[in-house]
C-alpha cells in the first residue's frame, strides 16, 4: 500500500507540474479570450505573415493574410463581392503571396477584358464539401452584407481521399455529439491541443499524398508501373455516390444564399495513364488517387448535366506544362496563373453578364 501511494503521490506532482506549464502556455498561445466561430472551422480572421516561400526567388518575402471576415488576401466590403471562391489548399494557396493567388489573377484576366468583378477567396486548407456545406452556416452566414452573385466551387481532391461515410480529418465541421463538439471547441482555442490536430492532419495529408511538397514534380521524378487494386471501380462507385449526396446539399445551400455555383474540376499529377498502364511515382499511391479523382471529377460533371448547373473541367481540358506543380497537387506561381488564364475566357460569360433586374 505505500508503494502505491508513493506511486500516486508522484503521479499527482507531476501533473500537477504539467498543468502548471500548461495553463501559461495556453494563456499566452492559445485562442481563449477569443476566436469565436470562425476559430471553429479553422479560419483565423485579422491574420498577416510576411516569410520567406520556397516558391519564389531567395530572400523574396511573401504576404500571407486574411482579413476581419477571414478571406484570404483581404476582398474589402463584403457588399461589394461579387463572386466568392470556395476550395481547399489549391484555393487557399499558403505559400503563394497574397497577389499571386488564382483568384488575384483571375479577376485581373477578368478586368483586363472590361470585367470589374470582386472575387472573395475562402480558401481553408483540408476542406472537402464537408467543410464548406458547413461554412454556409457558421460562416457566409455572419459576414455582414455578403450577397455574391457566384460561387465557383473548386473541390474534388479532398473529397477524393474520402471513404463512404468517413468524415475529412481536415475539415471543421458541426459534430452531433456533445463530446466531438467539445473536442472541437478546445482544438480550435487550445495551444497544445492544435499542435496534436496539426500532426494529425499532417500524417492524413501525408497517407493521402496531398501534403505540400511531400512529392516533389521536377525532371528527376521517377516513375513506376502499377496496377489498381481489385475492386477499385466499386469502391470508386460507392465513394462517388456519397460525393454526389453532399454535392446536392452544397448546391442547395449555394441557391439559398442568392448564387450560382460553378464547378470546376481539380487535376492531381502523381498518377497516369501511359500506353494504357497505370504509372505513378515511386513510393506513393498516386494512381490510386488519381483514379479517385477521375471518378469524383466525373461526378461532378454529372451532376451538372443532370440539374443543368454549369461545370468548367479544368482538369480534363487544361493543359499544364512542367513546372506547374510542387508536388501532386499544388501549383507553382507558373500553375497558379496558367489556371488563372484558362479560367478567364471559360467564366468570363458568365461572371460578366449583367444582373438580371429583381
Amino acid at each position: 500500500m505505500k508503494r502505491i501511494r508513493r506511486v500516486l503521490a508522484v503521479g499527482a506532482v507531476n501533473l500537477l507540474v504539467l498543468v502548471a506549464l500548461a495553463v501559461p502556455v495556453e494563456l499566452i498561445f492559445g485562442d481563449w479570450l477569443g476566436g469565436g466561430e470562425l476559430a471553429m472551422l479553422n479560419v483565423r480572421p485579422n491574420t498577416l505573415d510576411v516569410e520567406a516561400s520556397p516558391l519564389y526567388p531567395p530572400g523574396t518575402k511573401i504576404t500571407f493574410s486574411r482579413d476581419k471576415y477571414g478571406f484570404r488576401a483581404g476582398a474589402g466590403e463584403p457588399s461589394r463581392i461579387d463572386v466568392l471562391a470556395i476550395g481547399g489548399s489549391t484555393t487557399n494557396e499558403r505559400l503563394l503571396d497574397d497577389a499571386d493567388l488564382w483568384t488575384a489573377r483571375l479577376q485581373r484576366a477578368l478586368a483586363e477584358r472590361g470585367c470589374a468583378l470582386t472575387i472573395a477567396n475562402a480558401g481553408v486548407d483540408g476542406y472537402s464539401t464537408v467543410g464548406h456545406i458547413v461554412s454556409f452556416s457558421r460562416w457566409f452566414d455572419r459576414v455582414p452584407g455578403l450577397h455574391p452573385r457566384h460561387v465557383l466551387v473548386y473541390v474534388g481532391i479532398n473529397d477524393a481521399l474520402l471513404s463512404p461515410g468517413q468524415e475529412n480529418p481536415g475539415d471543421s465541421q458541426q459534430f452531433k455529439s456533445r463530446w466531438r463538439r467539445l473536442e472541437h471547441y478546445v482544438a480550435a482555442h487550445s495551444a497544445l491541443r492544435r499542435v496534436y490536430v496539426t500532426i494529425r492532419g499532417w500524417w492524413a495529408a501525408r497517407r493521402g499524398g496531398v501534403l505540400r511538397g511531400e512529392l516533389p514534380i521536377n525532371p528527376e521524378t521517377a516513375w513506376e508501373p502499377t496496377q489498381l487494386p481489385p475492386g477499385f471501380a466499386a469502391a470508386a462507385a460507392a465513394k462517388a455516390a456519397v460525393y454526389r449526396r453532399r454535392l446536392e446539399r452544397l448546391d442547395g445551400l449555394v441557391r439559398q444564399f442568392g448564387a450560382t455555383p460553378i464547378y470546376i474540376t481539380q487535376a492531381r499529377v502523381d498518377g497516369r495513364i501511359v500506353d494504357g498502364e497505370w504509372r505513378q511515382i515511386v513510393g506513393s499511391h498516386g494512381a490510386e488517387d488519381t483514379a479517385d479523382l477521375l471518378a469524383i471529377n466525373q461526378a461532378t460533371l454529372g451532376f451538372c448535366r443532370d440539374t443543368g448547373e454549369t461545370c468548367v473541367d479544368l482538369a480534363g481540358e487544361i493543359r499544364f506544362a512542367p513546372g506547374d506543380f510542387y508536388d501532386a497537387v499544388h501549383n507553382t506561381l507558373a500553375g497558379s496563373e496558367r489556371i488563372a488564364r484558362f479560367l478567364a475566357p471559360a467564366l468570363a460569360p458568365i461572371l460578366c453578364r449583367p444582373p438580371l433586374d429583381k
